[in-house]
């Protein structure tokens, strides 16, 4: 990550930083990209040994935590980091982290709190905090500004894709179908076992009255996540609107059993009964 290699690079350049110790980070950093979490994190622990007193080390071990989804282990070091201690680029980190940490626990508006507290203090360079901001106001059903932030992380080529596919269901949820259209069509290439993109495309068609189009998509969904109740809305009302009803039905019945009965009833009282 751009944010850690920096970090890294300004935390080797402290007069209490050996070669040995130098040694250490680097090797912590090649098993953390290899997603080596447990030996990466063994390596921070003997960083620590040495000298406990550089906050990044403890930093970057709270990152690996959070990389291996402990986010709770992760948050627990960051708040035992006394804040007046650390650099500037430090306190970036430590919000970075604490607000990847926030989202992924479902603590939506603290995560997004986070990400404006670490906007203030950036340059405007680091485009991997816009990410977690855009999802924190996508969970937050907050599209609009979720779409905002997606456009500005899509400057970081590298995730280029799985922005999009974000990006793409911002789209769908603010209501305008086209643009989530055209963004799936390709980003359903990219994830073809990715069972949300495969539906959300498949539902983007269906939008557009493009039926044929759309039921592979869903077709794909219900293999790869069969207890998923969208699909046999969806597929329910293509279905109804060939004037395949018995089909239709058994969807519609299918999505009920998955906890859809909402769904199912009004389905049944207001649509099933006009084709």
């Amino acid at each position: 990550m751009k944010l850690a290699f920096e970090a890294l690079e300004q935390a080797s350049m402290k007069e209490n930083f050996s070669d040995f110790m130098n040694q250490l980070i680097q090797k912590a950093f090649e098993l953390w990209e290899f997603r080596d979490f447990n030996s990466a994190i063994d390596k921070c622990d003997e960083f620590i040994e040495w000298n406990s007193e550089i906050q990044f080390i403890h930093l970057f071990k709270a990152m690996i935590h959070s990389s291996a989804k402990e986010f709770y282990k992760s948050q627990l070091i960051v708040d035992g980091i006394d804040n007046g201690t650390l650099e500037d680029y430090e306190i970036k980190i430590s919000l970075f982290i604490s607000a990847i940490n926030q989202f992924y626990t479902d603590k939506y508006q603290k995560a997004l709190d986070l990400c404006n507290e670490f906007l203030k203090l950036d340059d405007g360079e680091f485009t991997e905090i816009h990410i977690i901001r855009g999802f924190a106001n996508a969970s937050m059903e907050k599209h609009k500004e979720a779409i905002k932030d997606f456009k500005i992380a899509l400057k970081d080529t590298d995730q280029e894709n799985a922005i999009k596919a974000n990006l793409a269901y911002s789209y769908l949820r603010n209501k305008n179908h086209l643009k989530a259209l055209l963004l799936y069509r390709k980003i359903s290439k990219v994830y073809p076992d990715q069972w949300k993109v495969q539906y959300n495309t498949g539902l983007s068609y269906f939008k557009f009255a493009q039926f044929r189009k759309a039921m592979p998509f869903l077709n794909k969904t219900e293999k790869l996540k069969p207890d998923f109740a969208g699909t046999y809305l969806t597929r329910g009302f293509i279905y109804l609107k060939k004037g395949k009803k018995e089909l239709a039905h058994n969807d519609f019945l299918k999505a009920k059993e998955l906890g859809a009965e909402r769904n199912y009833n009004i389905i049944m009282r207001k649509y099933y009964h006009k084709y």
